[in-house]
């Protein structure tokens, strides 16, 4: 009797989205069938296009200056962004951590690159510790942890348990400034690399019965500190209420997003296509923002001439939502519009030649940008399209240039 083996694809199957695919028929051969597509994971998906909404939201909104009390607390809501993409991000290691050597190398390269850019972009500094910065130093970390020995391990397993012990006894911004200093930076790696810790050890657990509690209790104990304790809820610097308050929501969302059964009629290409393209639709999104800006520094002395001092906070308020869903919009057409062009260049060949000579034309370009904000800080906005064009060029690998 024969031994009966399930296909590879159906394995593969298996091991991304963790269900079952009928086996193919007696008799059939398996070559002739359709390649099952894993499942995307739909609330990752929500939750990552989410956090673009808040970041381009956020990013814009810091341009009012003295905003009213509900403008405001929609800042307060948006500026957790970062903690909705770091945890997702962390969700989703294990899958750059299984690449071949290579290919992870190429990965960390290029990302470092892109972070480069953009800290010369944000700070005039190159290794300032920023979003993309950090997330190439904590997916670098991750590669290191998963390669050293299990004695090891448990080491920076206790050495990352005594950091924060430190963090959560010493007064605020001492721990924290230990890594902002050498690097100083939005992200210091500690301790925002928690969230992405949080992030991977939820995806490990998501199915357990004991997750939902876990963050339940982080919840409350975070809510108790802050509102009968009186602690402090900081974002900059980072305070451990603030990480323990919004790590925990965040997994709570991404149970309560896993229960929802989402119709069948709903179009979901819009939020695979900005899901998909995270790190582009993240440079791209600095565009959106300066139209939007340029918009409400024409729409402002109006709205202040026109309307009465009594409605003026109300015409803010919507004139912020508006122009945040306007940059999201426009968002959507940058990232589209991207794609398109690749897609032309790499059919003539040109995107592959550029993808190889892309250190090449890094090094070129990080020092003709520096050189330039070096004489001139107003040509600052000059380094976006070079940022966008190295951020896509880091995902073309990935497959969006019609390689995989």
């Amino acid at each position: 009797m024969s031994e009966h083996r399930i296909p590879a694809s159906t394995i593969e199957t298996l091991a991304t989205t963790g269900r079952t695919t009928a086996p193919p028929l007696p008799g059939s051969d398996p070559m002739l069938m359709p390649t099952p597509q894993p499942a995307r994971d739909r609330s990752l998906d929500v939750i990552r296009v989410t956090a673009l909404v808040f970041m381009v939201a956020a990013h814009w909104g810091r341009t009012i200056k003295d905003a009213d009390h509900l403008v405001n607390v929609l800042q307060f809501v948006f500026e957790l962004a970062p903690v909705m993409f770091f945890f997702a991000f962390g969700m989703t290691l294990d899958h750059f951590l299984r690449k071949p050597l290579a290919r992870r190398i190429e990965g960390h390269l290029k990302l470092f690159i892109l972070a480069a850019i953009h800290g010369l972009y944000q700070e005039k500094n190159p290794f300032t510790s920023d979003f993309f910065m950090f997330l190439f130093a904590a997916r670098l970390l991750f590669d290191i942890h998963a390669s050293v020995g299990a004695a090891n391990r448990v080491f920076i397993a206790l050495f990352l348990l005594a950091l924060c012990g430190a963090w959560v006894v010493l007064p605020l911004p001492y721990v924290y400034d230990l890594f902002a200093s050498p690097f100083p930076g939005w992200f210091p790696v500690f301790p925002w690399i928690l969230f992405v810790v949080a992030g991977r050890m939820f995806a490990h657990h998501r199915q357990s019965s004991r997750t939902a509690v876990i963050a339940l209790l982080g919840l409350s104990v975070a809510l108790f500190d802050i509102l009968i304790l009186g602690h402090r809820l900081s974002k900059w610097p980072l305070s451990p209420d603030y990480a323990l308050l919004f790590g925990s929501a965040t997994a709570l969302a991404f149970l309560a997003l896993d229960r929802v059964q989402w119709p069948a009629f709903l179009s979901w290409r819009t939020v695979d296509l900005l899901s998909g393209n995270l790190l582009l639709a993240t440079a791209l999104h600095y565009f959106a923002v300066a139209a939007v800006r340029s918009a409400h520094g024409a729409l402002a002395p109006v709205l202040a001439g026109s309307v009465p001092a009594a409605y003026l906070p109300a015409a803010i308020t919507l004139e912020y939502v508006l122009l945040a869903g306007i940059a999201f919009l426009i968002l959507i057409a940058l990232v589209r519009a991207t794609l398109a062009v690749g897609a032309w260049l790499d059919g003539r060949g040109i995107l592959g030649i550029a993808d190889a000579l892309l250190p090449t034309i890094a090094v070129t370009g990080i020092g003709l940008y520096a050189a330039m904000l070096h004489l001139n800080n107003d040509l600052r906005d000059a380094g976006l399209p070079f940022l966008a064009a190295v951020a896509f060029l880091v995902v073309y690998k990935r497959g969006v240039g019609g390689r995989a």
